[in-house]
């Protein structure tokens, strides 16, 4: 690493960087990636034999003090940072790509690499943190920036150290539902976020850009019953974006090609991503309130007392009697029939009634009679 620049400086890759760089300690220029240590500048010379490279000591055999498992994460890290470095360079072509070095290495602590870009649109720096990222390395990545430059923060999806899962969680936006991963962010990753740094994860040639997801409960209104099973969907969540704000539970990751890190026209696919799910969010509140109202109403028509059903009976068209009408007491008067039995006691006798209706009829052969013997 070249502390003046802060590039990193590969003799392998480069080999004809080493004709611009002084040569020895240059007062401690030149520091290890694995380790820490100053490095000594050894060439170029003149034999064909010889060649340029960096060493941690003159007089004993030179190799780094750093264990072979340290240093074999660290040559992984170079060789993902230069592999992302390549796609880019080949989506991107009109963009300058150069490997640099945010935060040096310390004993089993993994160094911070970067890239900067140099495109027509501006510069921007993509720091790349591997295994666990230190408050102090943070600490650099913030202090490394500037207003004109943009700072970009990028975990791989495959580190567990930055990538805590935390399920999935499904949208409906433009009619077609969508899954997305929610992560558990870290403390640092907050910090970063809050610090207006472009926080994101890359996974092979996806860049997952992170919004905030935030519980909240709709609070009742008048017509509306969120009891029994409909208490689970009183529950929802809110986005917060285009970064996760303070306080967010968990982020979701928003899919886009990777190549959006160097052609910022593309990132305008995220601010169209994430306001369709704002708008989905408000569609999901409007529709639940609805089956809420239903089932409000639902509940009324139950609770309702039901009103006594009056039989209607027919009754004749004419119920007041004639003067000539011999219709007994117990047709006028069905209910009274059986008390009025009760009070009369036994019935009389039959004789005396046909007596009774035998005597108009002896009346009119007497008066025929009569009439006869006047005649004659």
């Amino acid at each position: 690493m070249d502390t003046a620049t802060g590039l990193l400086v590969d003799l392998r890759q480069a080999p004809d960087s080493v004709r611009v760089l002084p040569r020895g300690r240059a007062s401690g220029r030149y520091s290890c990636l694995v380790c820490g240590r100053a490095l000594e500048l050894c060439g170029p010379r003149d034999h064909t034999d010889f060649t340029a490279r960096f060493r941690h000591t003159r007089h004993e055999i030179d190799r780094c003090p750093a264990g072979p498992e340290h240093l074999a994460r660290v040559r992984a890290a170079v060789a993902d940072a230069r592999a992302l470095a390549e796609h880019l360079a080949a989506a991107a072509p009109a963009v300058r790509i150069q490997a640099a070095v945010t935060a040096t290495a310390e004993p089993e602590v993994m160094p911070v690499l970067a890239l900067r870009l140099d495109a027509p649109s501006g510069a921007s720096v993509i720091h790349l943190p591997h295994g666990e990222l230190r408050d102090h390395q943070v600490d650099r990545i913030l202090a490394g920036g500037d207003t004109a430059t943009r700072q970009w923060v990028l975990f791989d999806r495959h580190d567990g150290a930055h990538y805590r899962p935390a399920g999935q969680v499904r949208v409906r936006t433009r009619r077609q539902d969508q899954h997305i991963d929610k992560i558990t962010p870290t403390s640092c990753q907050r910090r970063l976020a809050q610090a207006q740094v472009a926080v994101a994860w890359h996974d092979d040639g996806t860049l997952l850009l992170p919004f905030g997801g935030h519980p909240i409960t709709y609070p009742p209104r008048a017509g509306e019953d969120w009891s029994g099973s409909a208490a689970s969907w009183q529950r929802d969540w809110k986005i917060s974006q285009p970064r996760p704000a303070d306080g967010a539970a968990w982020w979701g990751l928003l899919p886009l090609p990777l190549r959006a890190l160097a052609a910022p026209a593309l990132l305008g696919a995220a601010v169209t991503a994430m306001t369709d799910l704002e708008a989905a969010q408000s569609g999901r509140e409007a529709y639940r309130r609805g089956k809420a109202r239903e089932r409000y109403a639902r509940q009324q028509t139950r609770l309702a007392p039901a009103r006594p059903q009056q039989l209607a009976l027919p009754l004749p068209a004419d119920t007041a009697p004639s003067p000539d009408s011999t219709i007994s007491a117990a047709y006028q008067a069905p209910h009274l029939a059986p008390k009025t039995r009760a009070v009369a006691g036994p019935a009389p006798d039959r004789e005396p009634v046909a007596a009774q209706d035998s005597r108009p009829r002896r009346w009119r052969r007497w008066r025929r009679l009569l009439t006869w013997m006047l005649r004659h």
